[in-house]
């Protein structure tokens, strides 16, 4: 049933607080049912209009609160959801794993830290914290890496079986503009990866700019979440192997089982 908005709210408000509303009412449904939801699905049991709710959601995923699925159009929460709650949780009940994970890195290797997840054909870096350095990567929560180019997203799919990667290769080549992706090369890439623990991205994107990325061990092995340390690459090459030393010492601090 559709709720009423209070009537103290001026008629020119009431749309932005039903935008509000039904962003929170989105997120409770999920909490409710906890599993992915298609639009036509949390239209129906939000008694929201199926255009609107299509609108809301897409906004959700733009902004990295939601991650969309394309196979089979469903939405489910990111990790970023997952870090407001950690914060409020360590509010009351002491610190949370991945944001005292990230300022860990941040303090030991002063580079910028970036935590992303996958969302599609994609990784989306969901929260970040900037490097301590005049020169330092900028990126904002919501940016989208290809998962098939990019050091966060080799890091991402190191955690998959092949065959997994060779069907998101076919869907990536079937709906890319641009050069399709070698499937072999790639799988070459992962193979590193899963070899040394992390994936290293030298000017890949964005030219001479980088990335070095470990995917984190977390209890929902189909919500894959990896950190990464960016930064210019000629700083992190010349730190390669003691930045990889600080990050699996900040992994093992906060995340490994007690």
């Amino acid at each position: 049933m559709k709720k009423p908005v209070p009537p103290h709210v001026p008629e020119n408000e009431r749309s932005v607080v039903k935008s509000v509303g039904r962003v929170f009412e989105v997120l409770e449904a999920f909490n409710d049912v906890r599993k992915p939801l298609a639009a036509i699905e949390i239209a129906k049991r939000l008694d929201y209009p199926p255009s609107s709710t299509a609108a809301l959601l897409k906004s959700m995923v733009q902004l990295g609160y939601l991650s969309f699925e394309r196979a089979g159009r469903t939405y489910f929460p990111t990790v970023r959801i997952a870090i407001i709650s950690e914060y409020l949780h360590g509010v009351f009940f002491g610190k949370g794993k991945l944001m005292a994970l990230m300022g860990d890195m941040h303090s030991q290797i002063g580079e910028t830290i970036i935590l992303g997840t996958r969302n599609d054909l994609d990784v989306q870096y969901v929260h970040s914290i900037p490097g301590i350095y005049p020169i330092m990567l900028n990126v904002p929560p919501g940016t989208l890496r290809p998962l098939c180019g990019s050091g966060m997203g080799w890091a991402l799919l190191s955690g998959y079986d092949n065959t997994e990667i060779r069907a998101i290769v076919d869907r990536v080549n079937r709906s890319a503009t641009d050069k399709p992706v070698d499937v072999d090369d790639l799988l070459s890439i992962v193979e590193e990866v899963r070899v040394i623990g992390y994936a290293r991205s030298y000017g890949t994107y964005i030219a001479g700019s980088g990335i070095i990325a470990m995917a984190l061990p977390t209890a929902s092995a189909d919500r894959p979440v990896v950190v990464g340390a960016g930064g210019p690459v000629d700083r992190l090459q010349a730190r390669e192997r003691e930045i990889v030393r600080l990050m699996r010492s900040a992994i093992a601090r906060h995340l490994s089982p007690t």
